[in-house]
């Protein structure tokens, strides 16, 4: 008797549930119901200090669409053309409304055309989103965008404080141009090496705030300085 009780008290249940989602989905299938429009939409990013304002505009989903009219792959491409955003998943709660998750990128440097400033990305992506005036101490490219980015700037880091810009020459070294004014010629190898002494040399002798014009730093066995005239 009690196990044909319990049989028949699942067995209602199931129907019950069994209704109630099906009324759930044909509603949402007609066009009513609440989980047939997005009355919310959610944008998280791994990043704290995201400005969400251009994220939201990009959604372009007002409040209470029907869901049938949203096409979820194009309102991921809008999120993921914006720039700074590297990549973005979205996807439909059980509610009906929607969920924006977006990984930003890892902004490590600048590069310069010369007149605007474009945030750099740890794996070399040029953001499309200029600014008038460079982060202070930041390092600025110019010309080529490097593959060993992080490497490069991890090298240079000791140096930020002094550097206006680095560029690249014919793909196979770098230039360094200070603020003061100097170019510094580094080699094709042992890069952090030369930066190291050149930072050297100047906690011990202010070598970058002297009357240089170009310290040649090419040839490993010596250092060539050339002062200005």
């Amino acid at each position: 008797m009690k196990k044909s009780l319990f049989f028949w008290l699942y067995f209602v249940m199931s129907i019950i549930l069994a209704v109630y989602f099906a009324t759930r989905f044909i509603t949402s299938q007609m066009g009513r119901g609440p989980i047939s429009h997005i009355n919310h939409v959610d944008i998280i990013s791994d990043k704290k200090d995201t400005d969400m304002t251009p994220l939201k505009m990009a959604v372009g989903i007002p409040k209470g669409a029907s869901i049938r009219a949203i096409d979820l792959y194009q309102v991921n491409n809008r999120i993921i053309s914006v720039p700074g955003v590297k990549d973005a998943s979205t996807r439909r709660l059980p509610n009906g409304n929607l969920i924006i998750k977006t990984k930003q990128h890892n902004i490590v440097a600048m590069w310069s055309d010369g007149v605007m400033f474009y945030p750099l990305s740890v794996d070399g992506t040029r953001i499309d989103n200029p600014v008038e005036e460079r982060d202070p101490n930041t390092i600025v490219f110019k010309g080529e965008i490097p593959d060993n980015l992080h490497d490069i700037i991890n090298s240079l880091s000791v140096l930020s404080e002094n550097i206006d810009y680095v560029n690249m020459i014919e793909s196979r070294r770098w230039d360094i141009h200070t603020k003061n004014g100097i170019t510094i010629y580094l080699p094709e190898e042992n890069v952090s090496t030369a930066i190291n002494k050149i930072n050297l040399l100047n906690q011990n002798q202010k070598l970058l705030s002297r009357n240089i014009e170009i310290i040649d730093m090419r040839d490993n066995a010596r250092i060539l300085v050339k002062t200005r005239k």
